[in-house]
């Protein structure tokens, strides 16, 4: 058995019912791997106040304050210490996918449909770009629920 200190902590935030649990089963099947998932930001802001996140796999596409402006939160709070990002979206084209990139937060984008073996390289590939330390918690704040800018 794994100890709870070398699970690989992923945070999946998918708003499609259907994938959000198939990515959760696949995730958690992987050894050493324990995968959380909500459906919207402000669920994710409520795990990132109570565990560490090791990898943070972002549906861009949310209700509400989409995955683009949860992570334009998170990267504005100084205490939020950034693990590895992945972006999906249907649309690669799509606004604000090209800046997020250049920022330096997320380390990829997968487009949907996606190959669940090119996600599962992906974490892993994120996953050995170097966690942040486990002394201090990922995130403590609040998410402006007006729905922002998509």
């Amino acid at each position: 058995m794994v100890p709870m200190t070398d699970v690989l902590t992923i945070l999946v935030v998918e708003d499609n019912p259907a994938l959000a649990e198939l990515l959760r089963t696949l995730l958690n099947d992987v050894s050493g791997w324990g995968a959380t998932v909500v459906h919207n930001a402000a669920a994710a802001l409520a795990v990132f106040s109570h565990i560490h996140v090791d990898v943070l796999i972002l549906d861009i596409n949310l209700p509400g304050p989409s995955g683009l402006d949860l992570l334009q939160v998170l990267q504005q709070n100084r205490h939020w210490q950034v693990p590895p990002v992945i972006l999906v979206a249907a649309n690669p084209t799509q606004p604000g996918i090209r800046e997020a990139m250049e920022k330096g937060g997320p380390v990829r984008f997968i487009a949907k449909p996606f190959d669940l073996d090119e996600l599962v390289q992906a974490v892993q590939v994120a996953a050995a770009s170097g966690p942040p330390s486990r002394t201090e918690r990922s995130w403590r704040g609040t998410l402006p629920l007006d729905g922002g800018a998509r």
